[in-house]
């Protein structure tokens, strides 16, 4: 009999760490946010200067996106992987021109990528602030300019990217959780072609979480 028991324990030791070591937390969240393009000024100047044709005039745009995270046990750093979907357009009118034009710029950046994210206070107190660092797959689309109707149209291509930012998760209840994530991105950070310049960018983001055993 006592050896029967010592048999049962031994194998409830050896089953106990895969079990704790899967038993993690799967997040799944969809939200989105805003994209302020910082450069380079091919893409922030506005669409006429003094001199003739200038940027394209983008500013402050929308982003939508779902993101995904593994918690991992008793490890203070999260996997993380996400695809977002970038947004831009500008437009201008010139009524002191005799024909009067009205020219309008777009462009989209599609957005896949993984990173890790480091939980630096991780202690059940309601939010859990991280620092995350990502790489991404970035494809371009074509870029636009419609003048009057008539469209011009540059081809897109893709670039490796990365970003590093700040974020917190809070918990509203046991199984849902609001992400919150201010970042700043180089979209073109390898890959570029000579002469050209860097895409960098600021989003400010919120996700709604939702936890899977």
């Amino acid at each position: 009999m006592k050896n029967n028991k010592v048999i049962v324990l031994a194998v409830i030791f050896l089953l106990l760490p895969p079990a704790f070591t899967f038993a993690q937390l799967v997040k799944i969240g969809a939200g989105g946010g805003i994209t302020q393009v910082l450069g380079p000024e091919s893409l922030t100047n506005e669409i006429t200067t003094s001199d003739g044709w200038g940027g394209a005039g983008f500013s402050t745009e929308w982003n939508i996106g779902l993101i995904g995270k593994v918690d991992l046990p008793l490890i203070p750093i999260t996997p993380r992987g996400f695809i977002i979907y970038h947004s831009f357009s500008a437009s201008k009118e010139f009524p002191e021109i005799e024909v009067n034009p009205k020219i309008e710029t777009n462009q989209t950046i599609l957005e896949i990528g993984l990173g890790a994210q480091y939980n630096f206070i991780p202690a059940p107190l309601g939010f859990d602030p991280y620092i995350a660092l990502d790489i991404s797959l970035n494809t371009f689309g074509n870029y636009t300019t419609n003048v009057n109707g008539e469209e011009f149209i540059t081809d897109g291509f893709s670039r490796f990217g990365g970003g590093i930012g700040l974020g917190t998760e809070v918990t509203i209840i046991p199984l849902i959780n609001l992400d919150f994530y201010l970042s700043y991105k180089m979209f073109n950070l390898t890959g570029k072609e000579d002469g050209e310049e860097t895409v960098s960018a600021v989003t400010l983001d919120a996700f709604i979480i939702f936890n899977f055993l």
